[in-house]
């Protein structure tokens, strides 16, 4: 499967229909069966077209976000599904908030190439500064169907806890997509301590979609990255591909007979002690 995961860098924010644009040349231009976005793509693209006035900082940006009673989402959610209907890809939309049961929490949708949602997902491990917002929590983690693989969601700071792509795993995912947002410029150290830790840790591929875009007046700049079991990548550095910050788009091949092979000789979680969890 051809997969492709997408930073926002170099994309039209302006508005909804410029945004569209870019976003359907780019995919046409890298041609995946499945793309990713990052984490905080709805926050951004709602301040880059003016749905949501523009805030002095972070806290704010995200609370006028929150406070969104729906017209910005419907909006949000009806532009990935043509799209994805369009280029007939699978497509993770990136992350919006959204307002359930009196509560408010960070998401991600799944279109599938009929357009249709096929998965979504609520971030589970939330930052102090997340919970500091008044977010909730999401207390499940679900695998969705994207082609032949087994997938799952890990939303932004999800990927800094090994339980979640450990309970993906268990429960038979073999493709995990991630839409990240890691504030600050690159740090290669702190970005590996997520994902790419926990496709070394579970044998499973990663899409990883970073944001790179001032928010609110703070910088996110880490990477996009497709990984892999070491094993199976190039020099055995765990990545099939990767971009430096600002680049628009990072794609690969991920070839599954050759991860099967990999788990077969060596299974890591058949070597699991169930007494130390």
């Amino acid at each position: 499967m051809r997969v492709t995961a997408l930073s926002l860098a170099g994309l039209n924010l302006c508005g909804l229909k410029e945004y569209r644009l870019s976003l359907v040349g780019l995919l046409k231009n890298e041609q995946p069966e499945l793309a990713v976005l990052p984490a905080l793509t709805g926050p951004a693209l709602a301040f880059g077209s003016g749905a949501i006035p523009h805030t002095a900082g972070l806290r704010e940006a995200f609370t006028a976000c929150m406070e969104d009673e729906g017209p910005f989402r419907q909006a949000y959610l009806e532009l990935h599904s043509s799209v994805a209907r369009e280029l007939k890809l699978y497509l993770a939309a990136g992350t919006i908030f959204e307002k359930g049961g009196g509560r408010v929490y960070h998401i991600a949708y799944i279109f599938d190439p009929e357009g249709s949602i096929c998965g979504r997902q609520r971030q589970t491990h939330l930052t102090r500064f997340q919970r500091e917002l008044g977010l909730s929590r999401g207390e499940e983690l679900d695998l969705f169907q994207i082609g032949p693989y087994k997938a799952g969601l890990i939303i932004d700071n999800d990927a800094r806890h090994p339980e979640t792509g450990r309970i993906l795993a268990l429960s038979g995912a073999n493709l995990v997509l991630h839409c990240g947002a890691l504030q600050g410029e690159l740090n290669c150290w702190a970005q590996a301590a997520g994902m790419w830790s926990q496709v070394q840790q579970n044998q499973f591929w990663a899409v990883e979609a970073q944001l790179n875009a001032v928010l609110g007046g703070s910088l996110f700049g880490a990477q996009c990255a497709i990984i892999g079991p070491c094993e199976i990548t190039p020099g055995s550095s765990g990545y099939l591909n990767r971009g430096a910050p600002g680049k628009e788009a990072v794609t690969a091949e991920l070839d599954e007979e050759r991860r099967k092979k990999l788990t077969s000789a060596y299974p890591i979680l058949k070597l699991l002690n169930p007494s130390a969890y």
